[in-house]
């Protein structure tokens, strides 16, 4: 939803050898996986706090595009992270209870980072805004409804905000970021919804008291998710449908290309698909559904973005008819996010997939079998060292071919090894 950047100093050769007539891609050999970050520290403050004890905090960092890499608690008034060289955005959130009025909004400040020098960057929170407010449903209070203020924000990106009312239908909802709100609320029994209640804006330091009243009877939505040959989508995945009517959202877990919804509110739905297996997220309208009070409803969503996939083949760089059966390869980004992980075959060939969009600089590290310290049994048996090829680019929905992927031996070794 994490790592950081990494710079490579290695370049691709292509070496023909006459031996084996085959052509080997020539990476460089490393230690360990991709690493190459510097530190990163601040104080965090909290305005008005006094002396009462700072709250537990906890650190996201993001890429300038705001492409999720990390998170971390960050206790006791400072933080402290590893990140590669770039730009950086931070977003620090108080931890304390949604309930809690006087809670600080999440903040966000930029950082870049040095690559001669550790970065200090302290950060101010901000103070929060809060609503509060009480349920009710055609059949009486709303205890224990699940209460959430949302909007968009400009960029495009929705922000949400969540708790858990009373068993009286009375909620608080604190640490909001200044701005336009509205408010949904779900019956627990999912028996009762309604459209979303307005809020408007809310200034920091201030809140805002609603009453959101659940009149409508609800019904329930299943969704069958296929592929493009007409079979279920496998494993688990999460998907949130909403609805076109209020814009209020459910979300269930998707088991064997099945997902139930329970209480949704009548009408049409588009489904937001999170990604799962080599299929990539994809959202749009679920067809054949129309959710109808006290009935249940079917639809289906296809998905249709398949990941792109990177093949090979691990062989002995000084005799690369011989493979390296077992070794660990494993799959980097740009930002040293590790992306997948797999075994070479006995023949030392080897896939790396999932959701993999059209990217490049990514990073293909070959790890002598670990079960036996790097030894291979190839020309002799001979000991191993890791090894990583950059500048490796992969499209969507397609193969990307590397070939036989020559891995060095440890220098020092005698007799055929050497």
């Amino acid at each position: 939803m994490l790592a950081h950047a990494r710079s490579r100093s290695a370049v691709l050769v292509l070496a023909a050898l006459l031996a084996s007539a085959l052509v080997l891609v020539a990476p460089a050999r490393v230690g360990a996986a991709p690493a190459d970050t510097r530190p990163v520290a601040g104080f965090i403050n909290f305005p008005g706090l006094g002396k009462h004890k700072a709250p537990n905090v906890r650190v996201l960092w993001f890429t300038k595009d705001w492409q999720y890499l990390g998170q971390k608690n960050a206790n006791g008034g400072s933080y402290a992270l590893n990140l590669a060289p770039g730009t950086y955005w931070l977003q620090f959130v108080d931890q304390r209870p949604s309930w809690r009025t006087d809670k600080y909004a999440p903040t966000d400040v930029k950082v870049t980072v040095s690559a001669r020098k550790p970065t200090v960057k302290d950060v101010t929170m901000k103070h929060g805004a809060f609503v509060t407010g009480r349920v009710t449903t055609g059949s009486g209070p709303g205890g224990k409804a699940r209460v959430a203020v949302a909007r968009t924000l400009p960029d495009g990106r929705d922000q949400s905000f969540d708790t858990t009312a009373n068993g009286r239908g009375q909620f608080a909802i604190g640490g909001l970021p200044e701005g336009t709100w509205s408010v949904f609320a779900w019956d627990k029994k999912k028996n009762w919804v309604g459209k979303s209640t307005w809020v408007g804006k809310v200034r920091t330091g201030r809140g805002k008291d609603v009453r959101i009243r659940l009149r409508q009877r609800s019904g329930s939505l299943r969704v069958l998710l296929y592929t493009p040959d007409g079979s279920a989508l496998g494993g688990r995945t999460t998907v949130t449908v909403t609805s076109a009517k209020t814009g209020q959202w459910w979300t269930a877990t998707a088991r064997g290309g099945t997902a139930v919804f329970k209480g949704v509110y009548p009408g049409r739905y588009r489904l937001k698909f999170d990604g799962a297996g080599n299929w990539l997220a994809s959202q749009g309208r679920i067809q054949k559904a129309n959710v109808r009070s006290h009935r249940a409803s079917i639809g289906t969503y296809k998905v249709t973005r398949r990941g792109g996939w990177i093949t090979g083949r691990a062989v002995d760089a000084g005799a690369p008819a011989y493979p390296l059966p077992g070794a660990q390869v494993q799959l980097y980004d740009a930002y040293g996010t590790k992306l997948d992980e797999t075994k070479a075959s006995d023949a030392g060939a080897f896939t790396l997939d999932g959701q993999l969009a059209t990217q490049r600089n990514l990073t293909v590290v070959i790890n002598p079998d670990p079960l036996t310290g790097g030894w291979a049994q190839t020309v002799s048996y001979c000991r191993f060292d890791p090894t990583s090829l950059p500048g490796v680019s992969v499209t969507q929905g397609k193969e990307t071919s590397l070939g036989a992927i020559g891995v060095g031996r440890t220098p020092g070794q005698a007799g055929p090894c050497a």
